[in-house]
């Protein structure tokens, strides 16, 4: 199973990767139940960097990795694993950045999920969450637009 989403964000590409990667903080839904912390989530990060982690950090200072940046070309291509807990092995996620009349169009895959069992469940769950990530993903970089 590969999940595949996109989004227009009105914004330059610079400034849609940007948001992306040095902005998740602001964004990404931690309280909306998209935290590997639950009721210890307080922010995540992701390092717009070769080598550079997805990982949140909790409110008890202690940290979990969810991915490693494998590539990044500013702004165009950001390139990650993603890798569950009770998952079987990592998945990949990869996000193009592409200028488009409106702005710039952000196309999303994520894909790996037939490495387990565990991991082909999860997959359906993740193509919803990507939807809601997405949403509020391009309601900030909308807003971060107008400031």
């Amino acid at each position: 199973m590969t999940i595949q989403k996109s989004v227009t964000v009105r914004c330059t590409p610079d400034k849609a990767f940007r948001v992306f990667t040095r902005e998740i903080g602001l964004w990404w839904p931690l309280d909306k139940g998209f935290s590997y912390g639950g009721e210890r989530r307080k922010e995540i990060f992701l390092d717009d960097r070769v080598g550079g982690r997805l990982y949140e950090r909790f409110n008890d200072g202690s940290e979990f990795e969810i991915g490693q940046v494998t590539r990044c070309d500013p702004p165009h291509l950001i390139l990650f694993t993603w890798k569950s807990p009770q998952w079987e092995a990592a998945t990949e996620v990869e996000v193009r950045f592409s200028a488009a009349a409106e702005g710039t169009r952000v196309e999303l895959e994520h894909r790996g999920f037939e490495a387990g069992p565990k991991m082909a469940k999860s997959g359906k769950g993740m193509a919803r969450g990507w939807v809601t990530v997405l949403e509020r993903y391009a309601a900030h970089a909308g807003d971060a637009t107008n400031a």
